[in-house]
This record gives structure tokens, sequence and C-alpha cells, in this order.
């Protein structure tokens, strides 16, 4: 294939994608998403393993991800470690799209919030914290972010726990961010559609 197609054919794929309103998504298969974690937070796959087997509380970490394998999960196989802050943090550029929503499925097993704390937050501000499960599965949550519309993002997952009990925690997957792009986006996606069609002729 030839440069020049190459460059036609990642230009159409981000057109479609600013077009279609999602703004970022990963399933975690391919890498990491982009993510960049701490303390407790791992990329990898979860194999099943139970909290009270292993010497814990609580019930076991799913086995695989929702939709695949992969997984952002804290301590992934094992107990997650007391009296830690760790965090799970993503910068995306949402600039040319308003109506932002966040959505993503989630395993939790922390105890409660007596306990342990899930929480998200979106350029500093807390935007959801969890029950602590256990949720006994995968669930779906999806999050209004229109206040932060035309804007840049800075996502993070926040897990910070005590010294009274030891879980498997908290794991996510199949994270995405939607929204409806401005009309100046798509004038400028037009205009870039017609440069390379002139560009081919």
């Amino acid at each position: 294939m030839s440069m020049f197609k190459i460059a036609v054919a990642c230009a159409a794929a981000s057109t479609a994608g600013v077009a279609s309103g999602q703004v970022y998504f990963s399933d975690f298969e391919a890498d990491d998403g982009g993510f960049v974690g701490t303390g407790d937070w791992e990329h990898g796959i979860p194999i099943g393993a139970d909290g009270t087997v292993l010497g814990g509380f609580g019930g076991p970490e799913p086995t695989g991800g929702f939709s695949g394998d992969y997984v952002w999960g804290t301590v992934i196989g094992g107990l997650h470690n007391a009296s830690t802050t760790s965090s799970l943090t993503l910068s995306v550029d949402a600039t040319g799209f308003t109506g932002l929503s966040m959505d993503y499925l989630e395993w939790l097993d922390s105890g409660g919030n007596t306990f342990d704390t899930a929480e998200v937050f979106v350029n500093g501000d807390l935007q959801s914290l969890a029950d602590g499960g256990p949720t006994s599965g995968w669930r779906s949550v999806i999050l209004d972010l229109s206040a932060y519309d035309n804007m840049m993002l800075d996502i993070e997952f926040r897990f910070t726990t005590t010294t009274v009990v030891e879980r498997v925690g908290w794991y996510i997957d199949d994270v995405g961010i939607r929204g409806v792009p401005t009309p100046s986006a798509l004038a400028l996606l037009g205009l870039g559609g017609l440069v390379a069609s002139r560009r081919r002729r």
C-alpha cells in the first residue's frame, strides 16, 4: 500500500471516530490504553483469585475481562495492599465535543466505604464514589461529564485502602468517552477531506 493510501486510510479512520462521537475507547487487549497506574494498579489478566483463599476477605476477582482477557486491576491475582492510595490516570483531548459522558465496566470488592474507597475524578473533581461492592460480577457505570465539554480531560480512578481488611479490590475494563462533535470540529474534518481529495487528483 502506498504512503498516500495509508495516510488517507488513517485520516478516514480518525474522521469516522470523531463523526461517531467516540472520543476515546480501550478494552485493554492490545495495550494498556494509555493509562498510567501507580500503587496497586496493574495491567494484566485476572485469574479468579479468591480473597478468602488468599488469606483476606471477600469474594474472587474476575477471570479475564468483561470483553476479553486484559483489564486494569489492583494487584491482579492477589489482595490489595493496606494503607495505600493507588491512582490510574489518563489524559484525553475532548476539545471539539459536547455532551460528554464516560462509561466503563467495573468489578469491585473493597468491603464498603467504611474501609476502602473507589473514586473517580475528572479534572480534580469527584464524579463517583462507588459503594464498595461486592459486585459479584461486572457492572456498567455511566458518568455525565457535560460540565467538561470541549476541554482536556484528566481522568483518575483512585483506590484508597486502610489497615483494616484486604480484599481483591477494583478492576476496570472497556473504558469509553463519548460526545457530540461541534460544528467547528465537523467543518474542520470536512476541510481535511477536501484537501485529501484534491491531493489524490
